[in-house]
């Protein structure tokens, strides 16, 4: 009777306990990287869709006018102040931005524009892997133009070929350049290449972890350059002609550099044997860049025919830059 009683109660042990964690552990690290892998495949799917919607607007663009949107409006002497629109602008109609497209005066240069247009985003223009920068600033404050020096942004650019050139004709070579260009519309019966095999725009990731660099190969970002991201607004092919030192990047881009390449480049190439092409309005080097997106592995295309993939950063020079052409003959 004097005897006590303990009472046993049941619980893990320390060695049960640690067993549990690192089952727990082993479960997370099975299981996170398929959950990364599904919810990057939402995100490029989000991605497609949205160049999905460019492709309808250009079909119906093209069904209103029978031709495609100019990648930029210019009038002679195609300086800064001459460049009144660009394909995305003139599209507003077609993307149902119609509150956007009202505020909208195609007649006039950007920065004259209403400043709540150009710092409105609009969702499709953003890929959702892309570390998207919404707005992007500092680009033009030394220049004192009477407009805000903030803008909203744009992760897809137009293919402008394979061939960086400005022609201050308007006369590009047909076997270089894509569908859109400066000054220039053409038809779907001029995509002699095929609407299936000519892609019309791709992804072009802005943000500064991107950076940008000056010529070909180039591989150290200057510390002049801003960030990868364009004002989705603005139609010039390169803003350094209007700052000396000047880097950016543009609404187009072009196939010369691998797709992804980081950091982006500024190309600098003189089409050869055109004596009225020059690599910009003075001589300098281009903000024509290459395509990249965050996606692994490759970026999102829209191609003519309205359909959309990915296509692979390691794909063969010869074969990327034969997609680019509208009527290169490959």
């Amino acid at each position: 009777m004097g005897r006590s009683t303990r009472r046993q109660t049941a619980g893990f042990t320390l060695v049960e306990l640690l067993v549990v964690i690192a089952v727990i552990a082993v479960l997370v690290a099975l299981l996170l990287p398929a959950v990364q892998a599904a919810r990057e495949a939402a995100r490029r799917s989000s991605c497609l869709n949205h160049l999905r919607q460019f492709g309808l607007a250009m079909a119906n663009y093209d069904s209103a006018h029978q031709i495609l949107p100019a990648g930029t409006v210019a009038q002679s002497p195609y300086g800064p102040s001459d460049i009144t629109a660009n394909a995305t602008s003139v599209m507003l109609p077609y993307f149902e931005e119609l509150a956007l497209a009202g505020m909208f005066d195609p007649s006039k240069p950007y920065w004259e524009q209403p400043d709540e247009l150009i710092r409105s985003p609009v969702e499709i223009f953003s890929c959702p892997s892309d570390g998207h920068q919404p707005f992007v600033s500092g680009i033009f404050a030394e220049l004192g133009l009477p407009i805000g020096d903030t803008f909203a942004t744009c992760d897809y650019a137009y293919n402008h070929g394979a061939t960086d050139a400005w022609c201050v004709t308007f006369t590009y070579p047909e076997d270089e350049v894509g569908p859109f260009t400066i000054g220039r519309q053409y038809r779907l019966g001029q995509v002699t290449d095929g609407l299936s095999k000519t892609f019309a725009m791709g992804e072009a990731a802005g943000g500064e972890q991107w950076g940008v660099c000056n010529g070909r190969g180039c591989t150290t970002p200057d510390p002049a350059a801003v960030s990868a991201a364009y004002p989705w607004i603005i139609g010039n092919l390169s803003a350094d002609f209007m700052l000396p030192g000047f880097l950016s990047t543009s609404n187009y881009g072009c196939t010369l550099e691998p797709i992804n390449k980081r950091p982006v480049t500024n190309t600098l190439l003189v089409t050869a044997g055109i004596t009225n092409c020059q690599s910009s309005l003075n001589g300098g080097p281009h903000a024509t860049s290459n395509f990249r997106s965050s996606h692994p592995g490759g970026a999102c295309f829209l191609f003519l025919d309205g359909s959309v993939r990915l296509l692979s950063e390691a794909m063969e020079p010869t074969a990327y830059r034969a997609l680019s052409t509208l009527a290169g003959g490959e």
